[in-house]
């Protein structure tokens, strides 16, 4: 919903906006990157329309060489050493630390994109495991 969007920009002022992974269901995911360079949005937080980054790689892989330096993609779901090692995703990323815990009332949604783990409701909360943080950050530093 672009006017609404502008809205919400409008009243961000000089913030930093990030896009969440609401991008993961949208219709289009090239259009939609389009309209949040447009917005001026600075990140988009994705698993590349995939229930995790690994399943999302080939996409995230052509949005990062879209960015231009105009957004960034941030990586998110299932990164971890692993996932880092196995994709080579050499890109911000974020593993997501907590679920709030309230129905979200959605206009649209997208066959088979979990926003959480697939095992689990996505209205649990959880925390990430500090040890597969830092597990990760050695992968990271040494790509």
């Amino acid at each position: 919903n672009m006017e609404e969007m502008e809205q919400l920009m409008d009243a961000a002022g000089d913030m930093s906006v990030t896009l969440h992974r609401a991008f993961d269901v949208c219709r289009d995911p090239y259009e939609t990157f389009e309209q949040a360079k447009r917005l001026g949005i600075s990140t988009i937080l994705t698993s590349g329309q995939k229930n995790s980054c690994l399943a999302g790689k080939e996409l995230l892989r052509e949005l990062v060489s879209m960015e231009n330096d105009e957004i960034t993609i941030q990586i998110g779901s299932g990164v971890d050493a692993a996932a880092i090692r196995a994709a080579a995703l050499q890109a911000k990323y974020k593993d997501d630390q907590e679920k709030l815990n309230q129905k979200l009332q959605e206009l649209y949604r997208k066959e088979g994109v979990n926003m959480g783990l697939p095992s689990l409701s996505e209205f649990e909360i959880f925390r990430t495991d500090t040890e597969k943080i830092r597990e990760a950050r050695k992968v990271l530093e040494e790509l």
